[in-house]
């Protein structure tokens, strides 16, 4: 009886070893294919602007995002990469380890005219296409004042604040659906946008949200249709009694 009950003890324990061990292979095995099983092949979809190669590039520059299961692992937790230029992508994951990326990119609100060409960035400033076509109006910066302006980069300046003043007022148009033709900058960072035979004189960035607040009011009510020359909202929002000045042409 008592050797009867030691081999069963000897034979649950073997089980038990058995697959404890096979646990573990199997983990092995896992963690071997995590860190080994790379991305054969990647489709991008849904750019606009031709920047797919940037995209991928960005998607997989290191040698860890280039792992097949640690991108599927990102998209499991929603921790996957934020990427310039795009709103928003979609990965979808095939056991040939490919990988087709669906893409949203962000919009374009404005370009810069540099060095006979024409840069076009998004709202938060990378410049995300360059000599395109565009759907939409958007206002071209004269960029006199660049020292640079590169492709897939963020927009940057002569002043450290000039990048910022222009996504300032571009973010304002596009937020109140203005089409402005053109945004100059004068030596003292002085801002003129132009609509049509109207020349906008906004100063200084200082309360520029009231600025455009009041421009969209005036446009509201028709009160530039058929005039020629600058309106002046300089002074807007500084407590003047005066909002603005109309000096036709």
């Amino acid at each position: 009886m008592f050797d009867e009950k030691l081999a069963r003890h000897k034979k649950r324990k073997k089980r038990i070893l058995t697959g404890i061990l096979a646990i573990v292979g199997i983990l092995a095995i896992a963690v071997t294919v995590f860190f080994t099983a790379y991305v054969a092949d990647c489709q991008i979809t849904g750019s606009k602007y031709g920047q797919e190669e940037e995209i991928e590039n960005e998607l997989f520059s290191t040698p860890m995002d280039q792992r097949f299961f640690y991108q599927f692992f990102r998209k499991l937790t929603h921790s996957q990469k934020q990427l310039n230029g795009v709103a928003s992508y979609h990965m979808e994951f095939s056991p040939d380890l490919s990988v087709k990326v669906i893409v949203t990119e962000n919009p374009i609100i404005g370009a810069v005219s540099w060095e006979h060409n024409r840069y076009y960035f998004d709202r938060y400033g990378y410049v995300m296409a360059k000599n395109i076509d565009v759907s939409s109006k958007v206002p071209v910066v004269d960029g006199s004042n660049f020292t640079n302006v590169s492709l897939y980069e963020q927009l940057g300046g002569v002043k450290s604040s000039l990048a910022e003043d222009i996504l300032q007022l571009t973010q304002l148009l596009d937020d109140n659906e203005i089409a402005a033709d053109s945004i100059s900058y004068d030596e003292k960072m002085q801002a003129v946008i132009a609509l049509g035979d109207v020349k906008v004189s906004l100063g200084s960035r200082d309360n520029m949200t009231d600025k455009i607040a009041e421009l969209c009011a005036i446009l509201d009510s028709g009160g530039l249709n058929g005039l020629k020359g600058t309106l002046h909202l300089e002074n807007c929002g500084d407590g003047s009694t005066s909002s603005y000045i109309f000096d036709r042409e």
